[in-house]
C-alpha cells in the first residue's frame, strides 16, 4: 500500500498553475528585482509588488508592510528576536506566550528567556484555547510582546485573537501571531 501524505498544511505539492507562473519567473523573468537600471530589474520589481499587493488584500495591510521572507520560522525569528534591543531600551522585558506554539515560535521566546527576559507561560482549556481571562491577570507594564497562535499547527484549534486583541488594545505590548497555519483559510 502507498504511503498516504497528511501533512498538507505543512507542505503540498505545486499546483500546476502556481508552477507555471513559477517557472516562468525562473527561466525568462529572472531579473532581480533590486537592480532597477535595466529592463530585467524592472520587470522583477513589478512582479514582486504584484505579489505584495495580493497578500496585502490576504490580510488587509498596506503594500509597504508586507515582508517577504524564506517562511515561517525566518518570520517568527524576525518578529520576536526583532524586539530584543527594543525592549533592552525600555525596560520592557517581560513577554507572553503559550506552550501550544509552534516550535518556530517557541525558540525565539526560549531565546529570549537565555538573553535575560522574563517569558510568562500561558495555559489552555481542555478545548486547546488560550483563556484570556489568564492573558489578562498575566500582562503587566513591562509587558514587551504577546504571542498566541492564530490555529494550532496539530490540532488546527483557532485561538481567540480577536478577544485577545480588545484586551490588548489599551495596552503598548506588540502581539504576535503564527498565522501559517491559518493564511487563507480563515474566513
Amino acid at each position: 500500500m502507498p504511503p498516504v501524505y497528511l501533512d498538507c498544511n505543512a507542505t503540498t505539492p505545486l499546483d500546476p498553475a502556481v508552477r507555471e507562473v513559477l517557472f516562468h519567473y525562473l527561466t525568462e523573468e529572472f531579473g532581480n528585482e533590486g537592480s532597477r537600471t535595466h529592463e530585467y530589474g524592472a520587470r522583477a520589481k513589478q512582479a514582486v509588488q504584484k505579489a505584495r499587493d495580493q497578500v496585502a488584500a490576504v490580510v488587509g495591510a498596506k503594500r509597504e508592510e508586507v515582508i517577504f521572507t524564506s517562511g515561517a520560522t525566518e518570520s517568527n525569528n524576525l518578529a520576536i528576536l526583532g524586539l530584543a534591543a527594543h525592549g533592552q531600551e525600555t525596560g520592557k522585558r517581560h513577554l507572553i506566550g503559550t506552550r501550544i506554539e509552534h516550535k518556530a515560535v517557541l525558540e525565539p521566546l526560549e531565546e529570549m528567556e537565555r538573553r535575560g527576559f522574563e517569558v510568562s507561560w500561558l495555559g489552555c482549556d481542555e478545548q486547546g484555547r488560550v483563556r484570556v481571562e489568564e492573558l489578562e491577570a498575566t500582562i503587566r507594564p513591562d509587558t514587551l510582546l504577546v504571542s498566541i497562535m492564530a490555529a494550532n499547527n496539530e490540532t488546527g484549534v483557532r485561538q481567540p485573537l480577536d478577544e485577545v486583541f480588545d484586551l490588548l488594545e489599551g495596552h503598548d505590548a506588540y502581539l504576535h501571531t503564527d498565522a501559517a497555519q491559518a493564511f487563507g483559510k480563515e474566513p
